[in-house]
């Protein structure tokens, strides 16, 4: 995800260029990165805005199997040069910032994975109505309920469940 920004930075301040991301990661077509970003010329560097989607996958928090889930996020970074693009000379971006490298190449791969990280849900589900696993078996409750005569359960939990029985009576 690398855009090539020198005749941008040669435009006065204010100019804007549009590009859309259609991308994969990691070699598979599931994960996708889609979206539009506006580049705009700042005074000391490039704005970029735009919004994007991207699926994640990860383990089911419930059932423990796999899991995709589409996030949605808008970006706002600048970058700033590492190069003058009028004369050569090399400038010195703060180190916590996004820059441009030499080559004028404007890569937005970890800006991208940070925003994934922050929009991605700390609990990620396969289904929303996933119904999980046996905490003592470990048998999913999707192909239907395990066979616990006794199954065991917290004594805090004890005058609730007596509450439970006295009020269907």
């Amino acid at each position: 995800m690398q855009i090539n920004v020198a005749q941008l930075l040669k435009e006065p301040v204010g100019t804007k260029r549009v590009y859309k991301i259609d991308e994969t990661t990691d070699n598979d077509d599931e994960n996708r990165v889609i979206g539009e970003v506006t580049l705009t010329r700042t005074n000391l560097g490039i704005l970029l805005t735009g919004e994007i989607s991207a699926n994640v996958k990860g383990t089911c928090t419930r059932c423990l199997g796999e899991a995709c889930v589409k996030v949605t996020f808008n970006m706002e970074d600048e970058y700033f040069p590492i190069v003058d693009i009028n004369t050569g000379a090399h400038l010195h971006p703060d180190l916590d910032e996004f820059t441009i490298d030499d080559s004028h190449i404007l890569d937005l791969e970890e800006a991208i994975r940070q925003y994934i990280i922050m929009a991605t849900p700390t609990k990620i589900l396969c289904r929303q109505d996933c119904p999980g696993i046996c905490p003592v078996c470990g048998h999913e409750f999707a192909k239907g309920n395990c066979q616990h005569k006794n199954r065991p359960y917290d004594r805090r939990w004890e005058r609730l469940l007596q509450l439970e029985k006295e009020s269907k009576v």
